[in-house]
């Protein structure tokens, strides 16, 4: 069957065809024309077989047709970046594509002139929480990567938002992309989905066991692999020697590091690249280099790279765009890159099957995670096969890994929504909404979600009434009679969606700050909240740690001294809070991340999160004590930007970091004042200024700014700017693979 022949508009097929889009891959032939039809869908089926596009071409024909909107939900913003760059294709035809990963303290009112809306699963839940007006007229959503419902962290607000959804619009369409799973009909029967399910792949996909010199595949076949003493770098050099590409997954980022290290020499021989400046900066850290930053630069130089959450956003997008032109020819990887991302390579190989966690040591990973990355192998186009091979010790460790991975079903999915903890913040949802106005109608929600649908909710009336005594206990809901009403409090904390025992440890630290609080025990208030992750305290952190908790007086003290479990995570979330003081003081990433045993990725993910609880800490404040807000409001700016309070003036220009802000302030340029009598060629030539920069702070500085402090750009959406600004600027675009589903919508 061919592109052409489906019910679509003629535009769309000849973007289609333009774009190498003739004939339509056998898992697309079986599910385009239910997609197409309007009925609900599940498409279980591998990865690069051609996934996305059933979803793509409903979502366009949804808008060219039926004149409503589209939500594409992600679990990931990663994702979220490439589907909407994919989905950018059809903006000839007038579809306007936005996304929505970021502030969750707002209904994205914008997004009310956008056809396509590409969203993470918390972003469209928090939409909806508040009120989005735009929400009743999407006709179709798109759930991408639906497997990922059984994910304790990801997969209860997708299973909650695909609820809403469903019963908030009765004629809307949602379309769910899986991968290949042992239960799909339990997702096609709780969604009331046609099924279309698929083991057909555009690449052979062989899976197997290397032991003893030698690839064993679950169809029977072999191969050899030259013998060294290092049988992953011999599998790896036979792969890209072969003029292939190779993924390795590893269980922890220190091993993805010190393996792609340990590489690099040897792939360098035939493999190697020049990298230039601006290459260099990306990947050594901007404005800051760091030691993680230059390890990855220079393993990148050879050929070569490791991937893990550590690094930073542009680190980590500059890995995965490069690998896909060819220029990085093996990445090292934790299992995150798995998840979903478009990164394809001829080998794939799992020298991990276990990780540590916490009170259980060392525990085997699930067949799902495992087949998920064993689906990175093959690139459509461009390899004849994939080869997914994982690494025995033993030929008793073969014959386990054989039977219980290779040809072993995935698990079956099952929900995580039915308990108290992840329960709390849904169900005050619920309410400030008006999902649900009682317990039983809590009840009947949750009997309309994957979790009702698939077991017996036994004690679930138990699990609702407990987490409604805690709301109402702290005054976020009240009960009159038999109906429960939202509270100012728990409404704006809805809103801000955050956990509602956060909304309760900031409540009572902003009730006991004086107008002396320290800036280290603001933060660790913020830092001891659920929604924000501890950093394990190493022994180098012990001396600093204990003279911090001997030296202050803090807002939130652990439940019980004598509990090691409790004490253990006071220190971690005080680990967490020295961090951000070096942060705010200025400390370079490099001395954070040597002092600390931590990626400069860390320092992101924690500063992102820990700003986010400060905005709610202030808003929080502005209900109990807005007195408060005069300590809150510069340490959100300090921790947004990693300054010195004397800095706060010169950040709120766009593109104006901390280092660059600490230049201009030595150099004499100290306010907006200064900017507009500066010369223009004297602040140009000011290191890491430039005359791009130069040009944009005289603009901002003599424009109108009503806010002190602009939103931020997060590194997404600067990546994607630059990216734009590359692509649009009179590059070539090249069509030597245009007649191959290669690239556009192969995931």
């Amino acid at each position: 069957m061919k592109f052409t022949e489906l019910d679509i508009d003629e535009k769309v097929g000849k973007i289609l065809v333009r774009n190498g889009f003739v004939d339509l891959y056998p898992p697309q032939a079986d599910a385009l024309p239910a997609a197409l039809s309007g009925r609900n869908l599940i498409a279980a089926m591998p990865t690069a077989s051609g996934k996305s596009i059933i979803g793509f071409i409903p979502a366009v024909n949804t808008v060219m047709r039926k004149g409503g909107k589209v939500l594409y939900i992600v679990p990931l913003k990663a994702l979220a970046s490439e589907k909407k760059e994919e989905l950018d294709k059809f903006s000839e035809l007038g579809i306007k594509v936005m996304m929505s990963t970021g502030d969750l303290d707002s209904d994205d009112g914008r997004l009310a002139d956008a056809d396509i809306i590409v969203a993470t699963s918390e972003k469209a839940d928090s939409m909806m929480r508040h009120g989005s007006k735009w929400m009743d007229e999407v006709r179709l959503v798109i759930a991408d990567e639906i497997h990922l419902i059984h994910d304790p962290g990801r997969g209860p607000t997708l299973e909650v938002i695909l609820t809403k959804m469903l019963r908030k619009n009765k004629g809307m369409q949602i379309i769910a992309l899986s991968a290949t799973i042992s239960n799909a009909e339990d997702l096609a029967r709780w969604l009331d989905a046609e099924l279309v399910t698929s083991d057909w792949r555009p690449i052979a996909l062989r899976e197997g066991v290397y032991f003893n010199g030698e690839i064993t595949f679950d169809d029977n076949s072999s191969v050899e692999v030259p013998q060294s003493k290092d049988n992953i770098w011999d599998m790896m050099e036979q792969t890209v020697r072969g003029g292939g590409q190779c993924m390795v997954f590893v269980n922890t980022r220190r091993s993805s590091e010190s393996l792609a290290v340990k590489y690099s020499d040897k792939m360098k021989a035939f493999a190697g690249n020049d990298l230039s400046d601006k290459e260099r900066d990306i990947l050594e850290g901007d404005t800051e280099a760091t030691s993680v930053g230059k390890k990855l630069s220079a393993c990148v130089k050879c050929g070569m790279a490791f991937h893990n959450a550590g690094l930073t956003y542009k680190q980590r997008k500059f890995v995965e765009d490069n690998f896909r032109n060819g220029s990085i020819k093996c990445i090292v990887a934790t299992p995150t890159l798995a998840a979903g991302i478009n990164l394809p390579a001829r080998r794939v190989i799992v020298r991990d099957t276990y990780r540590f966690e916490s009170n259980a040591g060392n525990v085997p990973i699930s067949v799902m995670e495992v087949k998920q990355m064993c689906g990175r192998a093959g690139r459509p186009g461009y390899d004849p096969y994939g080869e997914a091979v994982l690494v025995s010790k033993s030929y008793s460790d073969y014959e386990h890994l054989m039977e219980d991975y290779i040809m072993h079903d995935t698990e079956r999915l099952t929900s995580k929504l039915g308990n108290e903890t992840t329960l709390r913040s849904h169900i005050l949802g619920l309410i400030a909404t008006g999902d649900a106005d009682t317990e039983d109608g809590i009840v009947g929600f949750m009997e309309d979600t994957f979790f009702g649908n698939t077991s017996q909710m036994y004690g679930i009336e138990s699990v609702v009434e407990n987490v409604v005594d805690f709301l109402e206990k702290e005054e976020m809901v009240k009960r009159e009679g038999g109906l429960l009403r939202i509270l100012p409090f728990g409404k704006r904390i809805s809103d801000l969606y955050i956990d509602p025992k956060s909304a309760v440890i900031l409540r009572n630290a902003v009730r006991r700050m004086k107008d002396n609080t320290e800036d280290l025990v603001i933060l660790h208030a913020a830092a001891t909240t659920p929604d924000v992750l501890g950093l394990y305290p190493k022994k180098g952190d012990q001396d600093r740690l204990a003279r911090l908790e001997a030296e202050y007086n803090f807002l939130i003290e652990p439940e019980d001294d004598d509990d090691e479990f409790m004490y253990e995570e006071f220190m971690s979330n005080l680990k967490v809070a020295a961090l951000l003081e070096d942060w705010i003081n200025e400390v370079s990433e490099e001395d954070i991340t040597l002092s600390m045993g931590i990626g400069p990725g860390d320092i992101r993910s924690r500063v992102d999160m820990v700003d986010w609880l400060l905005y709610s800490m202030n808003e929080v404040a502005y209900i109990f004590r807005p007195e408060a807000t005069k300590l809150i409001r510069p340490l959100l700016t300090r921790v947004r930007y990693g300054v010195k309070e004397e800095l706060i003036p010169l950040v709120s220009f766009r593109g104006v970091g901390r280092a660059r802000a600490r230049v201009l302030f030595e150099n004499g340029i100290r306010s907006r004042s200064d900017v507009i009598s500066y010369d223009i060629d004297r602040l140009s030539k000011l290191p890491k200024i430039g005359p791009a920069l130069a040009k944009s702070m005289k603009a901002q500085a003599g424009g109108t700014m009503n806010k002190i402090e602009p939103p931020p750009t997060s590194e997404e959406e600067e990546y994607l700017l630059d990216k734009m600004a590359e692509e649009y600027s009179g590059g070539k675009t090249d069509q030597s693979d245009a007649q191959k589903q290669s690239k556009l919508f192969d995931y």
